[in-house]
């Protein structure tokens, strides 16, 4: 149970220029994700790694009319990984806000 006035799941932006392993290494659950700006070329790689050369278990695909898309995967007790999580955005000037367990 969440502390009053604290998220429930842990937060970090990655962006397009430094793609990151998500957390620390170990098992993850993404809950949910914010693709900005999305575009018809923009996508982000979600791998089971703590590095970009792991297996891609989700892609998504931003939107053609650049705005922000939101991804909620609580509803289905998030998207297990379980070795780490890295998160690749492709896309000029991507952003992607992680949220996970």
């Amino acid at each position: 149970m969440a502390v009053p006035g604290t998220s429930l799941f842990n937060l970090q932006t990655v962006t397009a220029a430094t793609p990151a392993k998500v957390g620390a290494t170990g098992v993850r659950r993404l809950m949910g994700c914010v693709i900005y700006p999305a575009s018809a070329i923009t996508k982000v790689e979600f791998k089971d790694a703590a590095t970009d050369t792991g297996t891609v278990i989700l892609t998504l695909q931003g939107a053609d009319d650049g705005n922000s898309i939101f991804h909620d995967f609580t509803t289905i007790g998030g998207i297990p990984f379980g070795t780490a999580m890295f998160c690749k955005p492709v896309g000029a000037s991507a952003i992607v806000y992680v949220w996970y367990d």
